[in-house]
Parts: structure tokens; sequence; C-alpha cells
């Protein structure tokens, strides 16, 4: 029973790694899809994390009774042979596109500290490649280390921010809309993440109890945490001129506690390179027989040289279209379970 919970737990710190990336431990995310909207973001919030709690668990559900491999094999349950082809093509640019631009994240952040660009993108790629090596067992162990870490801390600048601020701010720009749709496509946003990671774990699954223990922990972390940012951003008096909303919430004379929040950051970036990484791994290793470490290898030396180049275009071209494809493969995984055929 407590070998069950422990690998439950592990799979929802996985799930938590996997969406917790850089947009949304900055809080950056969390304003521009909630906050910005008002009281009712705790609303938004809610709606998110249940779609979240039931997009997790139905992956990992589909990925353990069909002991699938990789994303692509999902992608043949819930669309068929024929449009699995043309999504499986979009969602593998949309993962190299995502770890190239979170490697180039990895050198901006070591040129804010002063250090050189190819050095961060130089020790991020060596950080992927020792968790690949070992698998998915690497990523879930990783996950299940950096996870309980930044969420203390998050949690923790988010409660001194609030014990010392006790009034909501205002206005927010979005107060006048709905919150619903923002929250949806919110959750849309991070789905292909998740396909990428929770569809690799099947065959680690042992019991329906570890997938319905894991979607619980994630839906409790991670409500957790968005709330906390939430709430905290609630409370910043023009919290929108905020690049990065998380740095609004520390006092400018603790540069210790600055650095911290900066090497969270960093984490976040690295957690996201990882887990998109991780799912191009294994979508290549089912038609190359080679190891995980020579494929991941393989991968970060192709992409390293393309963390050099200006993708501003890429993403605005590419983005949108991404959008259109996790909406569509959201709505179709949510109601995938009440469908009496496939």
């Amino acid at each position: 029973m407590q070998k069950k919970m422990w690998n439950g737990l592990k799979i929802g710190l996985t799930i938590m790694g996997t969406t917790i990336g850089a947009g949304f431990a900055s809080g950056r995310e969390i304003w521009e899809f909630f906050t910005s909207y008002g009281r009712q973001s705790i609303f938004g919030l809610l709606i998110a994390l249940i779609l979240f709690s039931l997009s997790s668990i139905f992956i990992l559900w589909m990925s353990w009774l069909h002991q699938t491999e990789n994303y692509y094999d999902i992608l043949v349950l819930l669309l068929g042979n024929t449009l699995s082809r043309l999504f499986d093509t979009l969602i593998f640019l949309y993962l190299v596109s995502g770890s190239i631009i979170m490697l180039a994240g990895s050198g901006a952040t070591f040129v804010q500290w002063n250090l050189p660009f190819i050095l961060g993108v130089g020790i991020v790629s060596i950080a992927i490649w020792l968790v690949l090596i070992k698998g998915v067992r690497g990523l879930i162990n990783l996950n299940s280390i950096l996870m309980p870490i930044k969420t203390v801390i998050i949690l923790a600048i988010g409660l001194l921010y609030i014990s010392r601020n006790h009034s909501l701010s205002g206005p927010f720009t979005r107060h006048y809309l709905e919150v619903w749709p923002s929250a949806i496509t919110y959750v849309a946003f991070n789905m292909i993440s998740l396909l990428g990671v929770l569809s690799t774990m099947g065959k680690r699954i042992e019991t329906k109890g570890e997938i319905i223990f894991g979607g619980i922990t994630s839906i409790i972390g991670l409500g957790l945490v968005g709330m906390m940012i939430n709430l905290s951003l609630l409370r910043v008096p023009h919290v929108d001129q905020y690049e990065i909303p998380l740095f609004s919430l520390i006092p400018t004379n603790q540069p210790i506690l600055l650095l911290i929040v900066s090497v969270i950051l960093w984490l976040a970036i690295y957690t996201t390179a990882l887990s998109n990484i991780h799912a191009l791994v294994y979508r290549i290793q089912n038609k190359i027989n080679l190891s995980t470490g020579k494929i991941s290898l393989g991968i970060i030396l192709f992409i390293i040289p393309f963390t050099f180049i200006g993708f501003a275009n890429l993403v605005k071209v590419l983005y949108p279209l991404y959008g259109v494809l996790n909406l569509y493969v959201l709505s179709i995984l949510i109601l995938y379970p009440f469908q009496k055929t496939r």
C-alpha cells in the first residue's frame, strides 16, 4: 500500500513538474490567464485545475491500459491512424521548437547573471542528458526531488508577501471579461507537454490507484502553487508592468531571495526542456532502436546551434497554430472516456 502511494505521489509530482514551467513559476502565465481577470481569477483557476486533473488521469489511464510508449500511441487511440500522422508531425515540431526556446532561455538567464550564454546552454544540456540516460525513471525521480523544493519556496514567498499586504490592488485589465475561456485555453496550451510525458509512463504503473492518487496529488500541488501566486499578484499594484511578476513579491533589499527565485526560474526552464526532450526521445526510439542516452544526446547536439538564432518570428507563426491543435486534443481527450466505441 505504501509503495503504491509513493508511486502515485511521484506521478503527481511529475505532472506538476511538467506543468510548472518557466511561464507558470515566473507568475507570467498566472497573470495573463487568471489574475488579470480580478477576483474571478480564483474561479478560473478552479476550472483549470479540474481540467488538468481529468486530462492527466485520462492520459495515464490510456497509457496504462494500452501500455503505450510515446504520445503517438495515444494519438492513434484518440484520432485514428490517418489524422494522428498529421498531429504527430505538428507535435514533434512543437516539442523541438519548445526545447530550443528553453535552452536559449537558460543561456539568457546566465547572461543576466553575467555569465556566458553558451555556458547556460551547455549546463542545462548536460543536466538534461544526465537524467534522460536513466529513462522515465530518471525523469520521475528528478521531479520527486525538485518539485517539493520549488513548491515550498514559492509558497513561502507568497505567504510572506500576503502577510504584509492585506488589500487587493486594481483595477485589473480584464476584469470585465469572463475568465472561463482563458482557463480552458491555458489548460490546452499545456496539453502537448503533458501528453508527451505521461504517455511514456503506462508500463511503469501497476494499479489504477496510482493513477488516481497521482491525479489528486497533482491537483492539490498545482492548486496550492497556482492559488498562492494568484492571491499574491492580486495584491501587487501595477503588476502588469513586471515582465516577471514573481519578482514583484520580493523586497528590493533582499538580494539573496532574488537569487533564490532566479535559480527556481532556471530550474523551471530546465524541467520544461527536460519534459520536451523526454517526449522526443521516446517518439524517436519507437522508430530507431537506440538507447535513450544516445538519442537524447543526438537531439541536444542537433538543437544547440539553433539556440543562437532569433526565434521571434517562429514563435509568432507556430504558437497560434499550436493553440488550435492543443484545444482540439484537449476536447477529444476529455470526451474519449464517454465514447461507447472507438
